[in-house]
């Protein structure tokens, strides 16, 4: 087409515009012999008509045709004219053919040239290399037992050149061939101990078993004495007996939990006791030693173990067990501490309780002085010897005991030992009354407090009469003074008086002062005996939305009242300091039961720093709230002595305090825990380190919408 265009289209279009028909189809004809074209047409465009005036060729009826349409320009004094157009239709099957035809020869040439190139290759390859190969593989074939004398040669020239990756090969192969021959030798050997062995193992009460690492644990290989277990080695090998099925239905589970624990321990020995039935219906208790045996990855392909039979040793071992433990069992269900001594004071029976009072096992304390397990036993040693050596049983009630700083208490008899083949002795046996003690003090503790507490009561409503008179009083007095009312303005001047000179007198007297202070410690004694007969009040558990800040100025207001001289301390004495987050969601509690809650934190803190000497430091309360999530977080921190971890660990138990005898019960931080935890859905935590003050931290569900 390319060729057309710039061959045939410009004398064309000139012989066109010569109006030479003649000579256009002269050159139709010309180009109708160019490679797949088919048919040409030319059109006059100045004839003012679409009829072709020229055509050669035909248009070929196929689809695989290409149609190129050239304009005919001619140039008339230098004015290019479009004088018609030259159709060109050529037809793709004889380009398709040439391509074929020429794709098939570059082929061709290239697999040949390819096949020579290759066949000189493996000629070359051949020779340098495989007939080589061939020689080792041959050798490989040929080697056995009887042949390892004859050494591998390789038929190779130059025997100076340098040693190449095939001379390697065959010095590996006669090294092989070389550390065969010793292996061999060694293996001879080996067998010939083997067979020993196996003589002394047949003639031997012990079995030898190898299984394989399958279900059921298929037998690959058994000693011939195993007929010792009622078995003979077919029974195994045929493959018709695995051993998983000789073992005790019962026993099999507890076998293969067994070995599936050692496997995942990666334990490589272990031992197991359990029943076999032998084919006559014989139950035999045997013990195995399994080693696991392993590839090269790690995976475990089989066991090897030596079975036993210790069936009359094991009947009894049972008995004897079945007694002792028994008797065991019968002193180790006693909740009392039961501990057997000898009659110079050494531990010779220890029961479950003792080990469970101590923490100490019977290994640590077997032969060990009683005196050295129990040292609060000291005083009572000649007593507990006495009782030994008189053959008397003896008592002492509310024996004290300190354990981890706390005292407990107990019931200690004596109980000598008759006819002992240890010779004198006597067992000991303790109760702990420590509770039952704590509760005969708590309920009279109770009684105390709350004829204590009825009688503040009913003190504070007899105070509220006279605090209301004098509060009366002092505003009667106030008012009667004041000139601002006629009815005074008018007795003093019926009685000659100048209320203004007189109010100037009581003024510069301070007697007025006098009077504003009255009437200030009556307001402030009435807030404190409110407070009293509030928090005296029994709590019948009615919740209300509270703000916390209020109920911790309230029971500061409480605590603030709280001077003991016993305890030797003053809560006036200590810096208050407040760190209080705005907009908090206000909780939904009990309040005395928070209310006492406080009152117990401030006042543990406030008896802690009593016994700090703080030199020029002041002793400080810091209270502390902040938003945590969904909670109200209420912070009690003071800068005291602090706790050792010990101590921080048991501050919520009952009955433990670290208060001296008389000072506390142990109660106050246990029940504040409960009602936190139990009766509030919250939270209570401690905070301390030794030197650095305690912070409590309480944590309380918040009502956002409140």
């Amino acid at each position: 087409m390319s060729q057309i265009d710039d061959s045939y289209a410009n004398t064309i279009a000139a012989s066109l515009w010569d109006i030479n028909i003649e000579h256009v189809n002269i050159q139709l004809d010309g180009a109708l012999k160019l490679p797949g074209i088919r048919y040409l047409e030319v059109t006059d465009k100045t004839a003012g008509t679409t009829e072709p005036i020229a055509a050669a060729g035909f248009r070929p009826l196929t689809s695989r045709t290409i149609e190129r349409a050239f304009s005919l320009i001619h140039n008339v004094d230098g004015k290019n004219v479009d004088v018609g157009q030259l159709v060109v239709v050529a037809d793709l099957q004889d380009v398709l053919s040439r391509l074929k035809h020429r794709v098939f020869i570059v082929l061709t040439t290239q697999a040949v040239k390819t096949f020579l190139v290759a066949l000189f290759i493996l000629m070359i390859i051949h020779y340098l290399i495989t007939r080589h190969l061939q020689t080792v593989a041959d050798y490989a074939r040929e080697m056995d037992i009887d042949s390892l004398e004859r050494p591998l040669v390789l038929n190779r020239r130059n025997s100076n050149r340098k040693e190449d990756e095939l001379d390697m090969v065959a010095k590996a192969f006669n090294e092989m061939r070389v550390n065969l021959i010793g292996d061999i030798e060694k293996r001879k050997k080996t067998e010939e101990a083997l067979r020993q062995s196996n003589m002394i193992v047949e003639n031997s009460p012990v079995v030898l078993f190898k299984w394989f690492a399958q279900d059921g644990w298929p037998v690959e290989l058994v000693s011939k004495n195993v007929n010792q277990l009622g078995f003979t080695p077919e029974d195994f090998m045929s493959g018709e007996v695995k051993f998983i099925d000789v073992i005790h239905a019962d026993d099999r589970p507890r076998i293969e939990a067994e070995v599936a624990d050692h496997i995942r321990l990666e334990l490589d020995n272990f031992n197991q006791n359990y029943r076999i039935v032998a084919p006559d219906g014989r139950v035999l208790w045997i013990e195995d030693s399994t080693t696991v045996v392993r590839d090269g990855d790690g995976t475990i392909i089989s066991f090897m173990g030596i079975v036993i039979d210790v069936s009359e040793r094991k009947s009894v071992e049972n008995e004897l067990v079945h007694l002792r433990n028994l008797l065991k069992n019968t002193i180790d269900s006693m909740p009392t501490v039961l501990v057997g001594v000898d009659e110079k004071g050494a531990i010779i029976q220890w029961n479950r309780s003792a080990e469970e009072e101590t923490g100490l096992s019977w290994e640590d304390v077997q032969g060990v002085s009683l005196i050295s397990v129990f040292p609060q036993f000291e005083s009572k040693l000649d007593f507990i010897l006495e009782a030994i050596s008189r053959s008397e049983v003896r008592e002492k009630s509310k024996v004290p005991f300190t354990v981890g700083g706390s005292i407990l208490y107990k019931n200690l008899k004596v109980y000598p030992l008759l006819d002992s083949e240890e010779g004198g002795g006597a067992i000991l046996l303790m109760d702990d009354v420590t509770m039952k003690s704590r509760l005969e003090e708590m309920m009279i503790q109770t009684e105390k407090m709350m004829s204590v507490g009825g009688l503040a009561a009913g003190m504070a409503h007899e105070i509220n009469n006279p605090l209301g008179a004098i509060l009366s009083g002092v505003q009667g007095t106030e008012r009667r003074l004041s000139p601002s009312l006629p009815k005074n303005v008018q007795v003093a001047s019926e009685l000659g008086l100048n209320l203004d000179a007189v109010q100037e007198y009581m003024d510069k007297r301070g007697i007025l002062g006098y009077l504003r202070g009255i009437s200030d410690a009556g307001r402030r004694a009435a807030q404190i005996v409110r407070n009293m007969l509030e928090f005296s009040r029994k709590s019948e558990s009615v919740r209300s939305l509270m703000g916390v800040k209020s109920l911790l100025e309230k029971s500061l207001s409480l605590a603030a009242n709280d001077y003991d001289l016993k305890k030797k301390y003053d809560f006036k004495t200590i810096d208050i300091r407040r760190d209080f987050e705005q907009g908090l969601p206000k909780v939904n509690i009990t309040e005395t039961e928070i209310e006492q809650v406080f009152l117990n934190i401030f006042k543990n803190a406030a008896h802690a720093m009593s016994e700090k000497d703080f030199g020029d430091e002041r002793p400080r309360l810091t209270l502390r709230t902040r938003k945590d999530g969904k909670y109200v977080r209420i912070e009690v921190e003071d800068n005291g002595p602090g706790m050792e971890e010990n101590v921080r660990k048991r501050v919520f138990e009952p009955f433990y305090t670290t208060k001296h005898v008389g000072l506390g019960t142990g109660l106050g931080l246990s029940v504040s825990y409960f009602i936190i935890a139990r009766n509030h859905e919250g939270e209570f935590l401690v905070e301390s380190e030794p030197g650095k003050g305690t912070k409590f931290v309480i944590r309380l569900p918040g009502i956002v919408n409140a």
